[in-house]
Order: C-alpha cells, then sequence, then structure tokens
C-alpha cells in the first residue's frame, strides 16, 4: 500500500523523537490500536487525529530544519495533509470502481 505524506510526515517526526507507536498515542491522546492503523494506512485520519499529533508534536519541538514551530502551524500541514489522503482514497475507489464495470 502506498503511504500518504500524511503517514509520512507523522512517521519521520516520530522517528526523530525516537517515539514508540505507544508513546505517541500516549502523548497524542490516542490510542495505541487507532495510531497504529492510522500509521499503517488501514484508517484515514480524522480530525481527531491530527489534532492529538499536532499536540504531541508541538509540545515536544525538535531542531530539526523545517518543523513547524507550534501547534497552530501543525494543526494546518496534519490537516491539509490528512484531507488529501481522504481525497487520495476516494478517487482510487472510484477508480476501481469505474474500471470494473
Amino acid at each position: 500500500m502506498n503511504q500518504s505524506s500524511f503517514v509520512r510526515l507523522v512517521s519521520r517526526h516520530r522517528t526523530v523523537r525516537h517515539w514508540s507507536i505507544a508513546e505517541l498515542a500516549r502523548r497524542s491522546g490516542l490510542t495505541q490500536p487507532e495510531v497504529s492503523r492510522v500509521l499503517s494506512g488501514q484508517r484515514m485520519p480524522t480530525l481527531r487525529h491530527v489534532k492529538g499529533f499536532s499536540e504531541a508534536f508541538s509540545a515536544a519541538p525538535t531542531t530539526e530544519t523545517g518543523e513547524p514551530i507550534n501547534y497552530e502551524k501543525w494543526l494546518s500541514i496534519l490537516a491539509d495533509l490528512g484531507e488529501r489522503a481522504r481525497f487520495d482514497a476516494r478517487s482510487t475507489k472510484k477508480d476501481a470502481i469505474s474500471n470494473s464495470v
């Protein structure tokens, strides 16, 4: 399965912080299974996921160049990427239906 930009960004910043999925879940106020499903592409990110990840990452900034500097920036970027992932998933599903007809 192709990883969305949302998953790649969250995974990269989780790795930079040396956080396990369990640690990201704890810091974001989400459950470990739902974080795992989002990061594996089994579930589309919702606004709740976007808010949780934004809170977690903004509360533990790193010195990585280009990293969003506050909660609002994280929220904006992750919301855009989450919406893109949902749009792409819908488009792929429509294409599969069209091709099967």
